[in-house]
């Protein structure tokens, strides 16, 4: 069964990883300014970004197999699986994030800093999203009957995340998930995590639950309107 302590060092180990891939992409970011004589050379950002997710990401994918195989490895189940590996994110999903995040840089006052914020905030996202997603599908092919939950990390948790960790370990398949628990916002640090019959979550499910519910009472049953009503309840995003 994964621990908070089990939680934490994988977060610890993906949060590396994202480290790296922004130092490196802030390097080139200062190398690529300092050259900058004519107009933004989108094409040249939209190749940079893509080739620095497939490389970060695809590490990140294979430490999520690795710790997917060591927690089943030491859960009480039966039968012999590996993980499931999912790809990089897909090249034109990164040079989308990436003309995206430029946008600032085409203001009457182009904003250099916001574009390199966007920028970092979509790497961040696009590096782990192969290793949630290697989660999600292990999860869906073990015969195991596993589960995962969304569990929360990091100092803050906005609201969204944590409607979603007041579920628990619910979701399976990319059905039973469902849009919602499939995104990820930049800068997001959830992580994914298995679970095992008889297993429980890593973190406290139950205090996110009445957090949703007393939204929920007053809110009614729309979720656009219960996270509205936990922001205002709990004073954050």
């Amino acid at each position: 069964m994964a621990t908070p302590a089990d939680v934490a060092a994988f977060r610890a180990t993906q949060t590396d990883l994202v480290t790296v891939a922004l130092a490196e992409l802030a390097e080139w970011w200062e190398q690529l300014l300092a050259l900058l004589t004519g107009d933004v050379p989108v094409a040249q950002i939209e190749a940079f970004t893509a080739d620095l997710v497939a490389v970060y990401g695809d590490a990140a994918a294979l430490a999520a197999g690795d710790w997917y195989d060591e927690l089943r490895e030491h859960a009480d189940v039966s039968g012999r699986f590996r993980a499931r590996m999912a790809d990089p994110a897909p090249q034109g999903q990164a040079e989308a994030v990436a003309r995206w995040a430029v946008g600032p840089l085409f203001g009457a006052q182009p904003d250099q800093h916001a574009a390199l914020e966007h920028l970092s905030g979509g790497v961040q996202r696009l590096v782990l999203q192969p290793a949630r997603q290697t989660i999600a599908d292990s999860v869906d092919a073990d015969p195991a009957d596993a589960r995962w939950a969304r569990v929360p990390s990091g100092r803050t948790t906005c609201a969204f995340c944590r409607l979603l960790a007041s579920r628990g370990a619910v979701y399976h398949s990319e059905e039973t998930a469902g849009g919602l628990a499939n995104g990820y916002h930049g800068r997001c640090d959830c992580v994914p995590t298995p679970v095992w019959p008889g297993e429980q979550e890593p973190y406290d499910v139950d205090a996110f639950l009445e957090e949703y519910e007393a939204a929920r009472a007053k809110a009614g049953g729309d979720p656009n309107a219960i996270l509205a009503q936990m922001r205002l309840d709990l004073g954050i995003n």
